[in-house]
């Protein structure tokens, strides 16, 4: 998730930016012209929507279908594929078969809320635009649940598997929009002013629903004019906040980094301090409430030893990734860290365990390599469109054969 795209990706050619209206005008149609959204950007967006009685959820068995994460360098080829221009022949191809696979449900492609931070980097609205219109259409929203909620449940299964507690109450993991992805389980729900149902045929309560929440979608995904920004900071709009978030992050592992590099860490004990350290800043809020069932304090959790500590880590697959990813970093003394560390690992930690493809780039899957964090879930971890390309069709063929 390293490079932001380039102004020669805008264009119109994927579509015009006016939604044409294949039959009369309904508040979708409406929306989408006052916001100049092309209608087949969203279509497949609709499409859940109408799947589902339990917004965010999705339908049932939508969660079945093979699922392919794909970073932010994969959404921007096919951004520029969109538009009638892409970088290299696999990515026209690539493009068109995720566009014909999630549109027969086929496949997902979630999205995590790191993309939605890397789309919101971006300082150019037309670059962003074609993003979301690219991200819009084979996504359709959907998202895969906050890591808080996801690290929380693998945490408790890796505790009832180890002290023999009873597992943890399934969660879901794909749901429908930003708010899923960042555990906010809200919807817009149209009521009278006093909370009462309004005094309009169910149909059309349901497509004024569906409108505002695919169209509020898409402009949280593509984000602000700058001629909005004014506004939006009006009533609480701080984009600064979560860069100074991304820093104090990515500062953590340069400040590390520095301490190994001087000796005011000890390398031969890297393994275990990575673990520690994820322990301490991932999981030090979740921890009490998960061990007390248990009748666990910390003290009383940490007596268990190290070993086990680190085992019962390393069977947290989110951590066991985001742990990978670290010890191997550390391990190279030339590396520089930086904010895309931190972002390249929490969308694959979330991703990994979960989807059966996964795109990152070069360098994260060259150290994810034969790791049991992959293995052991059976993603297969790719950085080329090309290799996606190879891998998709038998992927398919394998799943229809079941």
């Amino acid at each position: 998730m390293h490079d932001q795209p380039k102004d020669e990706m805008s264009g119109n050619q994927g579509g015009t930016r006016v939604a044409s209206a294949d039959s009369a005008t309904t508040p979708l149609v409406a929306g989408l012209r006052q916001f100049g959204i092309a209608a087949d950007v969203v279509r497949l967006a609709v499409r859940h929507c109408a799947e589902t009685d339990q917004y965010p959820r999705l339908g049932a068995g939508a969660a079945d279908r093979l699922k392919v994460f794909l970073d932010l360098k994969d959404w921007v080829s096919l951004a520029k594929a969109r538009l009638g221009r892409p970088q290299r022949p696999e990515d026209a191809r690539v493009y068109d078969a995720l566009r014909s696979a999630t549109a027969s449900g086929e496949v997902l492609v979630p999205l995590t809320v790191a993309t939605y931070l890397e789309v919101g980097r971006i300082s150019s609205l037309r670059q962003r635009t074609d993003l979301a219109d690219v991200i819009a259409e084979i996504s359709g929203f959907v998202s895969i649940a906050a890591q808080s909620v996801l690290i929380d449940h693998q945490l408790r299964t890796a505790l009832a598997d180890r002290l023999g507690g009873p597992p943890p109450t399934p969660v879901q993991v794909f749901g429908l929009g930003n708010p899923f992805g960042v555990a906010r389980q809200k919807a817009l729900v149209l009521r009278r002013k006093g909370g009462g149902a309004l005094g309009l045929p169910a149909g059309v309560v349901r497509e004024i629903e569906t409108a505002g929440r695919v169209i509020g979608e898409y402009l949280v995904l593509r984000g602000p004019a700058p001629e909005d920004c004014s506004d939006l900071d009006a009533v609480g709009h701080r984009p600064e906040d979560l860069a100074k978030v991304d820093a104090a992050r990515a500062g953590r592992e340069v400040e590390f980094a520095a301490m190994l590099a001087d000796g005011r860490a000890d390398r031969d004990r890297l393994g275990d301090i990575v673990h520690a350290r994820y322990l301490y800043w991932e999981l030090g809020d979740q921890l009490p409430a998960a061990i007390r069932p248990y009748g666990l304090d910390a003290e009383g959790f940490f007596a268990k030893g190290k070993d086990w500590v680190c085992a019962l880590l390393d069977d947290i697959p989110s951590a066991a990734v985001t742990i990978t990813l670290s010890d191997k970093g550390f391990r190279n003394s030339y590396k520089k860290w930086t904010g895309n560390d931190i972002r390249d690992a929490d969308a694959v930690s979330a991703a990994i365990p979960y989807c059966d493809v996964v795109m990152t780039d070069k360098y994260v899957a060259a150290q994810l390599a034969k790791s049991p964090a992959v293995t052991r879930s059976g993603t297969l971890v790719l950085s080329r469109l090309s290799d996606l390309e190879d891998a998709l069709a038998g992927l398919l063929s394998s799943r229809a054969a079941r």
